[in-house]
């Protein structure tokens, strides 16, 4: 399952196109907006074409149960040629009067464009409202084009070759050339090569040069260019390389050997040199020695690189390898997953259906009870020029004869069993390469020690300095929140500090807040930058050595919306008091910016690599816009995206509203909720609209956020033309969810799917009591965590949901990975009621409601396993009601083969067509009286 900030679900994050370090050509990227997730090329109406045919039947329903089309079979004598002239003829004539009546209040009536007038029926099937103004209406082919408009840009920061006092550099392709800019010096420019002068190198290289992005080295004196990429998992891929020399304008192919099958790069943060990955080994190069670091890389041992439970689930990245900051050694992790258990799966169609026989995807992963992989950490100096047998093109670490310059092991004290040992953090704590960070935790994630760890081979070892198990007297027995490296704090950087120090994230009570620890072996932090009822976001903080500031976001102000916020490590005060830098007061002449309405909502930032300048994005919940600051000029603003051309096109249209507030639940608590409401809603009772719940739910995830969306659910509400079924889309993040607190977090430890199904339906039940809506057209949906809260929504809650759809669900969490499970509910050993009583398994239930499951065959994530596994469960207790759709090949994400506008396409047609059969009663095979019963009974 997810991690990270802000993130509840997996839907926009495994499609199939290019990974990289910068687009090329720069492009804009989705992160910061959520984009609407239908295919924009492809027009869809309903999805596939039983779909599409049962809408068009759909808009010509008869609710009377017969279509008139008897007049097809008679004979028109003249008498009834002229009764339909007449009655033609009066029709016309009252649309005659109708239309004039409107044309000449259309220059005058102020109520045009303002929501119009409701039908008085009583009868809550038929009141549809009509407010329908002038603007155009989204529809579920426009979304994608509108939101396409919307940019959302970055710079690609980087350090100064030689003097690190020059800041605020970034990378760009300018006017033809690969150059270096400064953010806050238009003149300023470093030209690394010329495009045309990159592309005649590669003649004879490839047949086309078209990269895919591209890296400069810290020294400014080599470019990588990424020219083909292949997704593995989600963070991971596979790539092939080339190095441009700027100097000698020559290319050449990263490694002489399996160049086409690159795991993972790595500049150095000095010189030239760098690292890779290929067939699970680690290799370093200094463009004149390419030495093979590690020999025992296989299917099961990764070196330097994520196997797939720790790229998912632990370190959220395929990287498992770090240099140092003088560039003279890294650490890396070597994961052996020999004694994993291995999952395997099909691919129907590889290599684009040209092969007849099904590819077998064998893939090692562990599930709850099952061996963990066994992770090592070592360290390795290259050692690159010195005269010991390095002087040859290509060689193996082992054949140093100097053995200080193999890899070495650290060694840990008091370390957990091998077995129960997860490494989920390290970092250098140095301005060389002598000291390590290393964050570790037991299986089940409630017990955390932080080592301190010498890297000098002569005297490996890992110091424990501090440690934490929620199991003591006063803990809850919950996990612990896997957070951000620490941020090394050289003592020359900070007034009146003594020894060397870091930053870290930790729990203080209720809330996760940012700590200054010195010396490094300090078992307890030496000031708290932060306190309160709030959380910092794990992921934003940086810290500035030349002004000694520590920037964060967090959620002081709202827990819907983060702020940018600074703190000074200079402070005098015994207690530093944060200050605000969002929203920033704008000097520029934008005036879409300059609107107040336009700068209150959610932020995020990002650092130039001596964080003297941040890039500020404003993401919601109005049109996201991105400015660069300084953090020393405060005169300084570069406005990088306005977005003023989005918003003058979706100034012609009508547009959702969003509204945010609090649900409380059943046991009291306050749950943060929003509502999509259609264009011109009514909520003056007369219309009645129904409500679909957008559920995750997941452990410290959040979905209500002050962001902006542009989407299905909002195309699905502003359909206010479809016969008699308004909808408002309601999100409520409920218990287990995140920036409420750990008490409020911590509740679904040990028991998930309890009370998250629990506070939706509290939520729905919150709706119900509202004179605008419907009680009886409550339908839930969801993704992935949300597939499963969806899933056991219904399952308990069918007397509230009448309609569900789950897209990739988890039904029993004895399928999903060991590291994510075990988190939350302890090993199948240590909880077995627990799982027993969070998998998906009364029938029953699902008999009162209409479900929808989906699901891609491809999925390395929550396997097809799950989905199969409850369908077998209805088939085999004969529940009615519920369709199964299969997408073939697709991973978590469901895009492969272009199917993810079926998927909302189905989801449409499902929804409108199960409640349209509901309050219509239908014909149902299942609820049909046996005949014979009533004969039986006489007797």
């Amino acid at each position: 399952m997810p991690i990270g900030r802000g993130e509840y679900s997996r839907l926009d994050e495994q499609d199939s196109r290019p990974v990289g370090d910068d687009a090329l050509p720069q492009q804009r990227t989705g992160r910061g907006v959520e984009y609407a997730e239908l295919e924009i090329s492809e027009p869809t109406v309903f999805g596939e074409e039983e779909d599409a045919q049962f809408h068009e039947e759909f808009s010509t329903y008869d609710t009377r149960g017969a279509k008139t089309q008897a007049w097809r079979r008679k004979r028109f004598s003249l008498a009834h040629i002229c009764m339909v002239a007449i009655g033609c003829l009066g029709v016309y004539a009252v649309l005659v009067v109708v239309w004039r009546s409107l044309a000449s209040n259309s220059g005058s009536d102020p109520s045009v464009g303002v929501p119009g007038p409701h039908s008085d029926k009583s009868d809550i099937n038929s009141n549809t409202p009509i407010n329908r103004s002038r603007k155009r209406q989204l529809t579920y082919d426009n979304v994608g084009r509108i939101t396409g408009l919307v940019e959302t840009k970055s710079l690609n920061w980087i350090a100064h070759r030689s003097d690190p006092s020059i800041d605020g550099l970034h990378r760009e392709i300018h006017e033809g050339f690969f150059v270096i800019h400064k953010a806050d010096n238009s003149t300023w420019e470093h030209r690394l090569a010329e495009y045309n002068d990159v592309k005649n190198a590669a003649l004879g290289l490839m047949e086309t040069f078209t990269p895919q992005s591209w890296s400069v080295s810290a020294d400014w004196e080599y470019l990588l260019f990424n020219v083909h990429s292949e997704r593995v998992w989600r963070h991971s891929v596979k790539g092939t390389y080339y190095l441009y020399n700027n100097k000698e304008k020559t290319m050449i192919p990263l490694t002489g050997t399996g160049n086409n099958k690159i795991q993972r790069v790595e500049w150095a943060p000095t010189g030239h040199q760098m690292l890779f990955v290929r067939d699970n080994n680690l290799f370093v190069t200094d463009m004149m020695h390419e030495i093979q670091v590690t020999e025992d890389g296989s299917d099961e041992v990764f070196n330097g690189l994520a196997d797939w439970v720790y790229e998912e689930e632990v370190l959220g990245s395929g990287a498992s390898s770090w240099w140092s900051p003088d560039g003279k050694a890294l650490a890396y992790l070597r994961l052996d997953d020999s004694k994993v258990p291995v999952f395997q799966y099909e691919l129907f169609h590889p290599d684009n259906g040209s092969v007849v026989y099904p590819a077998d995807i064998r893939l090692h992963y562990p599930k709850p009870g099952a061996n963990n992989p066994l992770v090592t950490l070592f360290v390795y100096q290259p050692g690159f020029g010195r005269d010991s047998g390095q002087a040859k093109a290509t060689s193996k670490a082992r054949d140093d004869v100097d053995t200080d310059y193999h890899p070495h092991q650290i060694i840990f004290e008091k370390l957990f069993s091998p077995d129960d040992t997860i490494i989920t953090n390290v970092a250098w704590l140095t301005n060389e390469h002598d000291r390590l960070i290393v964050h570790t935790m037991n299986r089940v994630q409630d017990q955390l020690k932080v080592y301190l760890a010498n890297a000098d081979p002569k005297q490996l070892s890992a110091k424990l300095v501090r440690e934490r198990n929620t199991n003591e007297a006063g803990g809850d027995g919950a996990w612990i929140e896997i957070t951000s490296p620490p941020i090394f704090v050289p003592k020359s950087s900070v007034q009146n500090l003594t020894s060397d120090g870091y930053i870290s994230l930790v729990e203080n009570g209720e809330h996760t807040h940012l700590a200054l620890f010195s010396p490094l072996d300090a078992a307890q932090p030496t000031v708290w930058l932060t306190s309160g009822d709030y959380d910092v976001v794990s992921g934003s903080v940086s810290f500035s050595r030349k002004t000694g500031r520590v920037s964060f976001l967090s959620s002081q102000a709202s827990t819907t919306k983060f702020n940018l916020y600074v703190v000074s490590l200079n402070s005098d005060e015994a207690a530093p008091h944060p200050r605000a830098l969002s929203p920033p007061t704008l000097k520029s002449s934008h005036d879409r910016l300059n609107n107040e309405g336009a700068r209150d909502g959610n932020y995020d930032a990002s650092y130039s690599t001596g964080a003297g300048f941040y890039t500020l994005s404003y993401k919601g919940p109005n049109l996201p816009w991105q400015v660069v600051y300084s953090a020393t000029d405060e005169s300084f603003e570069l406005v990088l995206a306005d977005n003023s051309n989005a918003q003058n096109e979706l100034n012609l249209y009508d547009l959702p509203t969003v509204e945010y507030f609090e649900i409380p639940n059943e046991a009291g608590d306050k749950m943060n909720a929003m509502a999509i409401f259609p264009p011109g809603v009514d909520k003056s009772a007369k219309s009645k609209y129904g409500v679909l719940f957008r559920v995750y739910g997941g452990p410290n995830s959040q979905q209500v956020s002050q962001s902006f969306s542009l989407d299905w659910h909002s195309a699905l509400v502003s359909q206010l033309d479809v016969p008699d079924m308004p909808w408002i889309v309601a999100t409520v993040d409920g218990r287990g969810t995140g920036y409420k607190g750990r008490k409020f977090r911590s509740s679904i430890s040990k028991r998930l799917g309890i009370f998250e199904p629990a506070d939706q339906a509290a939520g729905a039940k919150y709706f119900q009591g509202l004179e605008y809506v419907n009680p009886h057209r409550m339908a839930i949906w969801g993704w992935s965590y949300g597939g499963y809260t969806t899933s056991r929504a219904i399952e308990r809650h069918s007397d509230v949901f009448r309609v569900g759809m789950a897209v990739a669900p988890v039904t029993s969490w004895r399928f999903y990975d060991s590291i994510y499970t075990e988190r939350y509910m302890k090993t199948p050993d240590a909880n077995a009621d627990g799982y027993m009583a969070s998998t998906v398994s009364n029938a029953t239930a699902f008999g009162n409601a209409k479900f929808l499951i989906q699901h891609g065959t491809g999925d390395d994530n929550v396997h097809l396993q799950n989905t199969l596994a409850l369908v077998d469960l209805l088939q085999s207790n004969n529940v009615p009601g519920f369709e199964m759709a299969t997408y073939t090949d697709s991973d978590h994400g469901i895009y492969t083969h272009n199917v993810r506008a079926a998927l909302y396409g189905r989801m449409t047609n499902f929804l409108f067509r199960s409640f349209h059969e509901l309050e219509n009663k239908e014909f149902d095979f299942w609820r049909h009286t046996d005949p014979n019963e009533s004969i039986s009974n006489r007797r």
